[in-house]
């Protein structure tokens, strides 16, 4: 065999991991990923700030929906999480420093829930409501 097929055949052994044990080569990064994580529906929550209590449709006209809920003490912002099951936001995730929120949303069921923002970290989410549009 000449040696360049010997070349060939120790190095798709060792890119396969034929090579011997279970660190061969591939089998852990040894530097920082070039993948991205998938995003996540909201961020991690946190227990230095409280939940936004006593979440409410506060009017649906049309498609426009406003949302409405209680303050807490210490939040800069709140995150508003929209979606179309039960605990998701594919449909809206936008911060606003009020505590209302209003957009144009399209026809169909609907899912809302708010969360707590300060310096610390996001609260948990509050209480969620269903809205029907159209």
């Amino acid at each position: 065999m000449n040696r360049a097929a010997v070349l060939s055949i120790l190095f798709a052994a060792a890119m396969s991991g034929a090579c011997g044990s279970s660190d061969a080569v591939g089998s852990s990064p040894t530097g920082p990923s070039s993948s991205t994580p998938p995003p996540a529906s909201s961020p991690p929550q946190t227990t230095c700030v409280a939940a936004p209590t006593n979440l409410r449709v506060a009017s649906v006209q049309g498609t426009v929906v406003s949302l409405a809920w209680s303050g807490v003490n210490n939040a800069t912002e709140y995150l508003v999480l929209v979606g179309s099951a039960p605990s998701s936001s594919n449909e809206l995730s936008t911060n606003t420093t009020q505590t209302n929120y209003t957009w144009t949303s399209k026809d169909g069921k609907h899912y809302a829930r708010v969360q707590a923002h300060a310096s610390c970290g996001y609260s948990s989410s509050s209480n969620e409501v269903e809205f029907t549009v159209g």
